[in-house]
């Protein structure tokens, strides 16, 4: 199947993330129709208490026997085949139609002033505003911001304000008589009568036409026109294309090497490890969810979803085992390919790895070791899962990959 455009997009968090780790492991505003400044302050006292309680949670020791290097591989599990195995996968490829629609949806995203004509919904205007009780002309928290930009017809604001600036010029200064619906969630706001003052600073709309001003205004080295942005994006584009490749090629190899293979029951220890860590991965999705959304989520309600979109119909605590159990599974397989094919991570290996992802980290640190002790960094687990990545790369290295027939 064509992928998808939209996997050039940037991705945070998603509820998948959880069971992929099996197969390897704004300024808010008062006159916004659905936030009000005390829904706003709960959420976001909400979401900071919730960063703050992940982030402060006792971190779990684990003793030699929850790791890999207090067993040997080979006791667990009989290996099939593992070299030469079959998988499918569509081959990287860029077509004019996809890029052309890349093209489009880049422009949809980008938006450019316009001087010559007034407000029309689908604008974005950058706006000041200030808010004021029409009865005393007393300005009320939360009601007023500056270089806010707004979309006209989102329905962002309550009725009435949007619809308002269509018409306005750039400089323009109108006053909203606007009310405040009777259910607004700010009760000292609901149902009042309120004066906007609102200055249109600027009218932005989207690109609408590829050029080569805007092209080379772009700030991308080597970009000068038309076709060096068109070869610029079909690059970026077949690198991702090329990643998913090989995304596929490896799952679908460590699917059937797995599939192939007869585990004994997995030292429970380990179980226990990959249950912890799982719950802690499901706190802290869940404190993202509550910062990103504004609605207080945990880690019940996040294992939840992600069981009710899969139609499982165990317990939690099932849910978190099963995916434990073969988690700790695919690692004593690669650690038992490891062995037979002499494949081993090194300390220095996994230090140089820690101190690049130490590199490329927002925060400073004094040095590898402070960056080690405040990220509470597993290095038995750093070099399992460095492991885990060198026989997978052998594992596709030596797979027979055939052209998977495209679906259009």
């Amino acid at each position: 199947m064509k992928k998808k455009l939209a996997m050039l997009m940037a991705v945070t968090l998603s509820v998948a993330s959880i069971t992929a780790c099996s197969n390897g492991t704004s300024d808010n505003n008062d006159t916004s129709a659905d936030n009000s400044s005390a829904s706003v302050e709960t959420s976001g006292s909400e979401s900071s208490d919730a960063a703050v309680a992940e982030s402060s949670e006792e971190v779990v020791e684990f003793g030699d026997e929850a790791y890999l290097k207090s067993y040997t591989a080979a006791d667990y599990v009989t290996l099939g085949e593992y070299k030469g195995v079959s998988v499918e996968a569509e081959e990287p490829n860029v077509t004019e139609e996809e890029l052309q629609s890349y093209i489009e949806y880049v422009l949809s995203q980008e938006l450019s002033e316009v001087t010559d004509r007034a407000v029309q919904s689908g604008d974005t205007v950058d706006i000041d505003y200030v808010g004021k009780y029409a009865d005393s002309g007393e300005e009320f928290d939360g009601g007023s911001a500056q270089g806010y930009q707004l979309e006209i017809g989102s329905g962002t604001f309550i009725d009435g304000f949007e619809d308002g600036l269509i018409g306005a010029e750039t400089g323009e200064v109108r006053d909203l008589n606007l009310t405040f619906p009777e259910t607004y969630s700010a009760t000292d706001l609901a149902g009042k009568e309120v004066v906007f003052t609102v200055t249109v600073n600027k009218i932005l709309a989207p690109v609408e036409e590829l050029t080569d001003d805007y092209c080379a205004n772009l700030g991308i080295e080597g970009v000068t026109d038309i076709e060096t942005f068109k070869s610029y994006l079909s690059d970026l584009m077949l690198t991702q294309e090329q990643s998913t490749y090989d995304d596929t090629v490896q799952n679908g190899v460590l699917e059937a090497v797995f599939n192939d293979c007869v585990f004994e029951n997995p030292p429970q220890e380990m179980v226990d490890r990959y249950v912890y860590l799982y719950n802690r991965q499901l706190s802290t999705m869940a404190s993202y969810y509550t910062a990103m959304y504004g609605t207080t989520y945990t880690a019940d309600s996040v294992i939840e979803q992600i069981m009710s979109s899969e139609g499982y119909t165990g317990t939690k605590e099932e849910y978190l085992n099963e995916i434990a159990v073969k988690t700790v599974k695919e690692l004593i397989m690669t650690q038992a390919i490891a062995d037979l094919e002499n494949i081993t991570v090194s300390d220095d290996e996994v230090l140089e790895a820690v101190t690049e992802s130490m590199a490329s980290a927002a925060s400073s640190y004094e040095d590898v070791d402070d960056y080690i002790s405040k990220n509470s960094i597993d290095l038995e687990a750093y070099k399992e899962s460095m492991m885990h990545d060198k026989v997978v790369e052998l594992l596709a290295e030596n797979a027979n990959v055939t052209a998977a027939e495209s679906e259009e």
